[in-house]
């Protein structure tokens, strides 16, 4: 009987890295669960400018001729632009692990006359990319839904060339980095966004993410962080180079 409360504790003592089983590979932090949902949902207008895909293009060294992958790439909404600006010469690797989706970005890159998107169904743990052929990467706002991020970013890394560029774009805000500094101080490992604890929020549990959780991860599968920048309302992208 003394010992039906341990969960409850585990939960309040979110200190105790004990409290927590890592993963295959080595992350404890819990994911949100991937969108399954309608391909266009994230067609909303004013996110073009939100994330401010210039920068982020300038960043990255995205222009014409690059072959970049788009990792969880939805419905497109960021393939297809990608695909304007790689130009005929590039290529875009638009990755997703639901046929439902990869058959969407088909039909939406032959409507927009895009003949350099190609799809790729990969899976959870595999985005089964070509080896050494990536100039660029981008994630936007789905590595929060990665269920072992080291696992995956170490496959990506593989598959990009020496002196390539990962851009992941997620959400972040002033306070989710206080709490993110406090908590690698108190435990020195990555939980949950930055605890272990479930207010039963998603917003606040699954789908945000705190820069320090995304540097020290990219870190930890062997990239090196160079720099990040703050985009509209609380977008960030946080920019690594493959060795």
């Amino acid at each position: 009987m003394r010992f039906r409360f341990l969960p409850l504790l585990c939960a309040a003592l979110w200190t105790l890295p004990a409290c927590a089983a890592p993963k295959p590979d080595g992350t404890v932090r819990q994911t949100a669960s991937p969108w399954t949902g309608a391909p266009d949902v994230f067609d909303v207008p004013g996110r073009e400018s939100k994330l401010q895909l210039p920068l982020v293009y300038r960043d990255l060294k995205i222009g014409p001729g690059t072959k970049v992958a788009d990792i969880g790439a939805g419905g497109g909404w960021l393939s297809v632009r990608l695909g304007f600006q790689v130009g005929p010469t590039g290529t875009v690797y638009a990755q997703e692990i639901l046929p439902k989706f990869t058959a969407y970005i088909d039909r939406r890159a032959k409507l927009s006359g895009l003949s350099n998107v190609k799809t790729i169904l990969g899976t959870p743990t595999d985005p089964k990319l070509p080896a050494n052929t990536l100039d660029a990467v981008v994630i936007l706002n789905a590595y929060h839904e990665f269920e072992q991020p080291i696992a995956l970013l170490t496959k990506i890394r593989a598959a990009m060339k020496s002196g390539a560029r990962l851009g992941i774009l997620e959400r972040d805000d002033e306070s989710l980095r206080r709490e993110a500094r406090r908590a690698y101080e108190k435990t020195g490992r990555i939980l949950r966004r930055v605890t272990e604890r479930n207010d039963g929020n998603p917003i606040t549990d699954d789908h945000r993410l705190a820069l320090d959780v995304v540097r020290r991860e990219g870190e930890r599968a062997g990239f090196r962080f160079l720099s990040s920048r703050q985009l509209r309302d609380d977008n960030y992208l946080a920019v690594f180079v493959a060795p």
